[in-house]
């Protein structure tokens, strides 16, 4: 606030592009790490086939990137930081959540697999 009624007060160039070197300084960097961290999540659940599972976190997933990548064009830092972890998290949650859904359904299929082979050694014992 005093930095600005300095600048108001003198008008002088000198003073404006030192206010705005300043503020430019308080801006966060952009967070192009992050949002390639996100891209490379997103990737690997395609890979995986979490559309199969988990379309709608997938697709929320991919809204945040593209939200992040929006507003790193925009230079709102802040925001796109926020957008890209969201969408970092949620691709690594639906990646997560595939994993035990597939491991649930190779459970089931062993568990009918053990069932059968009692069911036909049972059978088996029975004739003999």
């Amino acid at each position: 606030m005093f930095i600005a009624s300095i600048v108001l007060r003198s008008g002088s160039s000198a003073a404006l592009v030192s206010l705005s070197l300043l503020l430019t300084g308080c801006a966060s960097e952009p967070p192009k790490e992050l949002v390639s961290q996100a891209e490379i999540a997103i990737q690997d659940a395609d890979r995986a086939g979490v559309s199969q599972y988990e379309p709608q976190l997938l697709s929320s997933a991919r809204t945040k990137l593209s939200r992040a990548k929006e507003s790193m064009d925009d230079d709102e830092n802040d925001d796109a930081r926020r957008m890209a972890e969201e969408a970092l998290s949620e691709a690594n949650l639906a990646n997560a959540k595939t994993e035990a859904a597939k491991q649930a359904q190779e459970t089931d299929a062993m568990k009918k697999t053990i069932e059968a082979l009692k069911h036909e050694t049972s059978r088996a014992v029975q004739s003999q």
